[in-house]
């Protein structure tokens, strides 16, 4: 059923549903930005403030106002509210300025969502920037302000109780994914977090991936000298990083690295369920608007749509550039591995 696979990454698609953000998010913080990160990939509207298009400081207006919070229009005003943050005490979910965008003085903004990068509408269209791009970014930041109060620390509750294999807290029996997410792990493919937590709409990674297609494939895990510079000796996921290399289903980047905590986006997770479960398109081709026929992953994402394996948005969009969940990984993994 199974055959050695050629691509680049391992990527899974999306639900035809998508999944509300930030359900159990635990701070504002969180909300905020597993908000944004829903939106990588919507395209770039000038005056936009909806999820048909965004500009700059529209997806700000937007992202903002799920959780309460009202900001101006403009860049300009949105970098005068709130409370002024160093650089050096940048926190998720604060607002970074950019000057001299396509105007003097302050034109652009967007939410810095940690370890030096923000998400913002940029003319390419929603997307993950690091704040400190030498080309670009870097040289036209300019502050950030915090416009999210400091929640009241409440009490810190009793530890959760421990549930049977394959049972979490935070998947009740009517959540759309409980089937996929209950089988994977009464198998051992996924695992969740301590106090019997899942995390489903947090993003997944390459190095999870990996570890997941090793034990779905049954691959010999490789607990010899690590295959890639960046993935350390003591690394968790190592053995099924070695083994998924070795298998091919991975190739690694140029610089013989694996990056194993990138997310990793729609398409890529397209490309490997084609290859991996030997998919061809089935019938008529699905028409998603923002996946044309030249775009490089057009035949993985018609494989995985028309075989039922994964489905677009509502508004008749793949999405190719963002990140699945965890939840979404666990449904059509599911899928994928009961043809």
């Amino acid at each position: 059923m199974f055959r050695k696979m050629l691509s680049l990454f391992a990527v899974i698609v999306v639900s035809a549903t998508l999944v509300t953000p930030s359900a159990y998010a635990s701070s504002k913080e969180d909300q905020v930005i597993s908000i944004a990160k829903q939106y990588i990939g919507t395209p770039y509207k000038y005056g936009g403030t909806t999820p048909s298009g965004f500009d700059c400081s529209g997806f700000m207006l937007y992202v903002f106002n799920k959780v309460g919070i009202s900001l101006p229009r403009t860049s300009l005003d949105q970098s005068k509210v709130g409370t002024a943050v160093s650089k050096s005490n940048l926190q998720p979910g604060d607002i970074v300025y950019f000057s001299n965008t396509y105007k003097a003085g302050v034109s652009h903004s967007g939410i810095y969502v940690g370890d030096g990068y923000f998400v913002h509408a940029a003319s390419s269209g929603v997307k993950k920037t690091s704040i400190n791009d030498p080309y670009y970014w870097g040289p036209k930041y300019t502050g950030a302000r915090r416009v999210i109060k400091e929640e009241v620390k409440e009490t810190k509750p009793e530890p959760l109780p421990t549930l049977p294999k394959g049972e979490y807290h935070d998947v009740p029996n009517d959540y759309w994914a409980y089937d996929s997410i209950t089988y994977l792990s009464k198998k051992d493919i996924i695992t969740g977090y301590d106090q019997s937590l899942f995390k489903p709409t947090n993003s997944i990674t390459r190095a999870e991936v990996a570890t997941m297609l090793a034990k779905a494939f049954d691959l010999t895990i490789k607990d010899g000298k690590s295959k890639a510079l960046d993935v350390p000796e003591n690394h968790w996921a190592k053995g099924a990083i070695n083994a998924s290399l070795d298998a091919g289903y991975f190739q690694g980047y140029p610089d013989n690295t694996f990056r194993p905590n990138e997310e990793i986006t729609r398409s890529e997770i397209a490309s490997l369920f084609s290859d991996a479960f030997n998919l061809a398109k089935v019938g008529s081709a699905t028409d998603f608007k923002d996946v044309p026929e030249s775009h490089w992953a057009y035949n993985p994402i018609q494989n995985v749509s028309t075989n039922g394996i994964a489905a677009g948005y509502t508004d008749n969009t793949y999405r190719p550039k963002n990140n699945a969940t965890r939840s979404e990984f666990s449904v059509f993994l599911h899928r994928a591995m009961n043809r």
